[in-house]
């Protein structure tokens, strides 16, 4: 009896292995780095709370090829790839806080894919150094699978940012697929 009971053990065991999805979360981290922001010099005078900026767009290297051969699965394997989280955090000038933003919109491309909005902010609370943006439900496996994408930031200002402003933005995709054996 003891040896059936081994047997089913294994059985389902082995069963269960080949039924496990791959379920990881990949992290993209960029820091916007300030001295990229116009200065004072060269906003409007009378800011008023509604400037419009569009930050430098940002390169981001996927990796997508290295992190599926890690996970023992390939793009034809991949169930989906979406967009976990996105959140962005003030790393300098230290103690001082985001109250310069008003609204903040984030959206991805690569070269073959359309501009599409991944995230967003509107009514920016005062006294926030860490915002998380509220994502939309767009499918993140192409741009995923592209050698690199590009990051856009649009942004609304209640007034200029502190001289030194830099913000990290971290972008978590989740990628769910299922393995080769």
């Amino acid at each position: 009896m003891k040896k059936v009971h081994f047997i089913l053990i294994a059985l389902i065991l082995s069963g269960c292995s080949k039924l496990t999805n791959v379920e990881v979360d990949i992290p993209f981290s960029q820091t916007l780095d300030g001295s990229q922001y116009p200065d004072s010099a060269h906003y409007p005078a009378g800011l008023g709370g509604n400037y419009i900026i569009n930050f430098p767009t940002v390169a981001v290297n996927t990796n997508s090829q290295q992190t599926l051969q890690n996970y023992n699965t390939t793009a034809d394997k991949i169930n989906s790839v979406t967009l976990k989280s996105v959140v962005l955090q003030m790393t300098a000038p230290a103690g001082r806080y985001m109250n310069f933003l008003k609204n903040i919109s984030i959206s991805i491309s690569a070269d073959t894919l359309a501009n599409i909005r991944i995230a967003h902010k509107d009514n920016i609370p005062l006294g926030q150094t860490t915002i998380t943006l509220d994502d939309t439900t767009a499918s993140m496996k192409p741009y995923f699978l592209q050698n690199k994408f590009y990051v856009n930031i649009t942004a609304t200002l209640d007034s200029i940012p502190p001289s030194g402003t830099n913000i990290t933005s971290n972008i978590i995709f989740h990628l769910s697929a299922n393995p080769l054996n």
